[in-house]
This record gives structure tokens, C-alpha cells and sequence, in this order.
């Protein structure tokens, strides 16, 4: 059987060349991790969302949908925009790129979803509280973890045209 790929044996890869092309696609990317300052916030806002909706009983299952699905759609434009997301095969390499202002507020987000299940009888200031401290601290880390990958995404750069 015939295969019908482009690799063509007779002329070698410039192995200098396919670093360039490379490291300008590297430096593209790194230059496109910075996000809108109202994504962080619109997500800072559905992370409090869905906490709060979590923790506020059988009422509260729509506002915990709500915030899900918020979040899932605005990854999925992120993605689009710029190239990278927190929710893809490499997502820890990207939580390490943020590092480590992304791995406090996912633990933040974390931490406050485990309170609002543990503590089921919870008052609702105390559930509104750790809603507000993870969407309060979702929205304050963003840029700075897009600064932080956008940095070390940088670094990686220079590092590999060193080599």
C-alpha cells in the first residue's frame, strides 16, 4: 500500500531553521497569554457563583449550574483567543506556568468548595464569605498568573536559544 505523506527523505530538515520557526511560534504564544481584565473578574464573579450556589442547599442548584457553565464558556473563549487554557491535556504544565499565583487561587477555590460540602448547616454568611474569598481571590491572581506564564513561557524562550 502507498503511503501519501509530504516527508520527502531527499532533503534534509534545517535542524537550526525548525528551532526558529519554533521559537517564534513560542514567543507568538507568550505574547497572547494576557487575558482581559474583565475575564478575570467575569470568572472571579462565577467561581463566587458557584461556590455560594453549592453551598446554598436545593435553591442553590441553579446558581451552581450557572457558574459551571459560565466557566466552561469562557475557557472554551479563552481558548480560542489566546491559544492556551487552564483546562487542556498539558493543564498542570499551565497551573506550573502560573505558578505560584494560580496554584493559591485554585487551592482557594478548592478549600472553599470542601467547606460548603463539609459544613452542610453552615450559616449563609459563612457560605457567602468563602464564596466572596474565592472569587475575590480568582479575580486578583488571574493577571498576575498570566504575567507569571507569560514570564516563564519568556524564560523558556531564552533558555532554548541558548541551548
Amino acid at each position: 500500500m502507498e503511503s501519501h505523506s509530504n516527508d520527502n527523505s531527499s532533503s534534509p530538515v534545517d535542524p537550526v531553521a525548525a528551532l526558529r520557526v519554533a521559537t517564534d511560534a513560542q514567543a507568538r504564544m507568550a505574547s497572547r497569554v494576557r487575558s482581559p481584565w474583565w475575564l478575570h473578574v467575569l470568572r472571579g464573579l462565577l467561581v463566587a457563583t458557584m461556590v455560594g450556589g453549592l453551598g446554598s442547599g436545593e435553591g442553590g442548584s441553579v446558581w451552581m449550574l450557572l457558574g459551571l457553565v459560565g466557566l466552561v464558556a469562557l475557557s472554551r473563549w479563552r481558548t480560542r483567543q489566546v491559544g492556551v487554557a487552564r483546562a487542556n491535556p498539558e493543564r498542570w504544565r499551565f497551573l506550573a506556568l502560573g505558578a505560584p499565583w494560580s496554584i493559591i487561587s485554585f487551592v482557594a477555590v478548592v478549600a472553599a468548595l470542601t467547606f460548603v460540602v463539609v459544613v452542610r448547616d453552615a450559616p449563609t454568611w459563612q457560605v457567602m464569605t468563602a464564596a466572596a474569598i474565592a472569587g475575590a481571590l480568582m479575580a486578583a491572581l488571574g493577571p498576575v498568573a498570566d504575567h507569571a506564564a507569560r514570564t516563564r513561557l519568556g524564560s523558556d524562550l531564552t533558555l532554548g536559544a541558548a541551548r
